[in-house]
Order: structure tokens, then sequence, then C-alpha cells
């Protein structure tokens, strides 16, 4: 029974994205009377992908569907409330469209016609109280990425820190199961070990998490230096972690509770939002834990270090989210 749970939430986090971003433009394009069209600008490969996807749903989590539909109506009744007008030409900017754009739209998921001009909008789709994901990076380009005002030594110094806490953390794995560490993990793979953190037993997992808040704790380190010398240009650079890549671009955010039948929440946040709160920015003084930890007025900003899969290559990926307070949280 709980597997079959696990297996319809993987399935709710492959497809809830892609199905929720077409359902939304579809929404707004039957409203601007341009639905034909809109249909018609779709790629063909995407249009193949979304067929199957829904397929898969009706076959496995029925129940998604009408949810589906529901919060992408209330997500597009509250996007054109907001904008006070019904936009146009809806293009979905999803991997499989056509758009030699997207690198230029960066975090958009959907981009309309409107009488301001194009609107590049970022969709998610978002549990209730949690932190919405909003950029992911490499660890060994992130500092040279995102705060290029930084030094490329400093990066290149940091690459070389993460290399030997790899290394640390390898050697103290295979040493608490009595194994040789040769410099990688074949040894751990062929005695039958998970290269999964979440199989890992609980000793083994504390030193994998000791190992990515050494990590963390470096990238704090490096943060409060940067913001010390160079206050101005680090703010500005946050705005492209929090998902504001561009001034132009819209984050609309569901957050819901589904399964539960609890209405949505839609919040709407534009760059000038976030950029009136820069001024404000703190560090969080750090916590041993496996992220760095920022207070920009009413949003937090976590920046977290974590594996993109398994845990046994120096492949490690720097996830950022950001939390924003409710008016009627004091």
């Amino acid at each position: 029974m709980a597997q079959d749970q696990t297996k319809k939430e993987a399935l709710f986090n492959e497809v809830k994205g892609s199905l929720f971003e077409y359902l939304i433009a579809r929404e707004i394009a039957v409203k601007g009377s341009g639905e034909l069209s809109f249909q018609q600008t779709l790629d063909k490969n995407y249009l193949t992908v979304l067929a199957q996807q829904d397929r898969m749903v009706r076959q496995f989590y029925p129940e998604m569907l009408p949810f589906l539909n529901q919060v992408s109506k209330l997500t597009a009744s509250s996007l054109l409330e907001y904008l006070k007008e019904v936009p146009t030409e809806p293009r979905v900017m999803g991997k499989f469209s056509n758009s030699s754009l997207s690198t230029e739209l960066q975090e958009a998921d959907l981009v309309f016609a409107t009488s301001r001009g194009p609107l590049p909008v970022s969709l998610k789709l978002n549990k209730k109280n949690a932190y919405v994901n909003t950029k992911s990076g490499g660890i060994k380009s992130f500092f040279t990425q995102y705060f290029p005002f930084i030094h490329s030594s400093v990066q290149q110094k940091f690459n070389q820190f993460v290399d030997m806490e790899f290394n640390r953390m390898a050697f103290e794995l295979h040493a608490l199961h009595d194994l040789d560490y040769g410099g990688n993990f074949h040894l751990w793979v062929k005695k039958g070990f998970s290269e999964l953190p979440g199989e890992l037993d609980s000793e083994s997992r504390a030193i994998l998490k000791a190992y990515y808040a050494r990590i963390a704790e470096e990238m704090h380190n490096i943060f409060e230096e940067a913001y010390k010398a160079h206050p101005e240009a680090f703010r500005m650079s946050l705005p492209g972690l929090m998902g504001f890549g561009k001034e132009s671009i819209l984050q609309v955010i569901c957050f819901h509770e589904f399964p539960s039948a609890e209405d949505p929440i839609i919040d709407i946040h534009s760059y000038s939002e976030v950029s009136s709160e820069l001024s404000k920015t703190t560090i969080r003084p750090f916590a041993s834990i496996s992220s760095v930890e920022f207070d920009i007025g009413n949003w937090s900003l976590q920046v977290r270090v974590k594996p993109m899969n398994k845990f046994t290559t120096t492949a490690v990926k720097i996830n950022c989210s950001v939390k924003v307070k409710r008016p009627s949280v004091s």
C-alpha cells in the first residue's frame, strides 16, 4: 500500500509540471479566443509527450486530472486578475517546445504577449508551506556563474576543497564498513552497498550529512567574505538565485494540499517586489546543516548542497529555494 502511494507520488511529481503549464496556457488562450492558434504553435514532440503523460495519469492516478484542471483554472484567473488584461499568444517554453528564446528567457515556463510587451512567466505547483525550488546549478561553477564579481581563484580553491572532502567522506564510509578505499566506489558497489543517500544505514548517512555540511560551511564563509567586500554586487546577484534571472519575469506559485481537497493559494511575485527587499539582506549564522540561509526582507533563500543522484561521484548540485512570509505572519 505504502509502495503504491510512493509510486503515485513519483508519477505526480514527474508529470504535474508540464500538464499544469499546458492547462494554464490553454485556459488563457480560450479566454482570449485564441485556442486554435495556440494548439497550432505547439511542437509535435511536446504534444506526443503530453499525450503520453495524460494517458499515464488517466490509467494510474485518475484523481490527479480533476485536481490539475481545478488549480490551472484558479491560477489562470488569478494571473488575469493580477495583469488586469487577457494576454494573447501564449507559448509553452518547456524542454520539448520549439523556441530559440529559451536561453534568453531563463526560468520562463510560459510567455504571453501583453499591452506592455512580452511577459515571461515562471510557474510552480508547490506543497503548502514548503520552500519553492527556483534554481539548480553545478557546484564546481556556482560562484563563477552566479557571483561573477568573486575572483575565479575562489571557485578553483573551493573545487579543490570539495574534492578533498569527497575523499574524506569516501574514506570514512569505507572504514565504517571495514573496506579499503582505493580512490573510487567500485568495491563499495561490488559488496552490495547502495549509492543512493536514502538507502544508507543511519551511521553511513551521518557521515554523508557531515560531508555536505562541511561544504555548506565553506560556502557560508565565501558568501560572508564576498558580501563584506562587495555588498551591492552581492545583493544584486541574489534575484537570479530566487527565480528572477530576468527583470520582466513574473513568478506564479500555486500552493496546494493534494490529495486533500483544501483550497489552493496562488501567490504572484515580481522582480520589483524582490529588489525592494534586497537592502535588508542578511546571512543567517551557519547551523551545521547542508545549507546556507539568507533573510531578504520577507523572503527566505535557502542554498542547499545535494547529490545529483548517487553520492558516489563528486558531481554535487546546489539547489536554491525560497519562501515568502505571508502578511498575516508577523
